[in-house]
């Protein structure tokens, strides 16, 4: 058997490295990286979809690219937009946090209540019980879950999907 006499942290950074040059070619996730924190509209794929943010609001259009073979939103969309609010959602209850967790999509349920057939938007919630046994968890733990709702609305108030997202935060052992 080999072994292999070199410092933990130095392994992981070739290991780092390694993935970096191999798989994040992208700038965003590279500064993520470093700095622990990314603006979600920033991330490809939300950009890829073409996901907006105007005053907090979260909202993707209708278009060719994001639609289904019956030419209303494809449920991808929808969930990325709900994914994407929820993430928001998460950050803007805990700023303190900012560049100091990992956050990860640990669950995700959603329900498909009607076609998406124009502009749809986000809206988030979180229960109040929720947010503070997040916060004793994190405090006492250094990681910890919540649960966060999303509604999917089109421009005349119609209801066309609702789900749940489970996030895992973590703090970061390097900040």
């Amino acid at each position: 058997m080999i072994q292999y006499n070199f410092p933990a942290q130095e392994f992981l950074q070739k290991v780092k490295n390694s993935f970096q040059n191999r798989f994040l070619t992208d700038q965003i996730s590279l500064r993520y990286l470093e700095e622990g924190y990314i603006q979600a509209t920033d991330i490809p794929f939300v950009k890829h979809i073409g996901l907006k943010e105007d005053n907090t609001q979260l909202s993707l259009d209708l278009k060719k690219s994001v639609c289904n073979h019956v030419e209303t939103i494809h449920a991808a969309a929808q969930f990325t937009l709900a994914e994407t609010e929820s993430g928001m959602h998460l950050q803007s209850l805990f700023p303190e946090l900012e560049q100091k967790v990992i956050p990860l999509l640990r669950e995700a349920q959603i329900k498909y209540k009607k076609p998406a057939t124009q502009k749809i938007l986000a809206y988030s919630f979180v229960e109040e019980e929720d947010v503070k046994k997040f916060k004793q968890q994190f405090e006492k733990k250094g990681k910890a879950l919540l649960k966060i709702r999303i509604e999917i609305r089109d421009i005349d108030d119609i209801l066309t999907c609702e789900a749940r997202y489970t996030w895992y935060v973590q703090a970061r052992e390097d900040k």
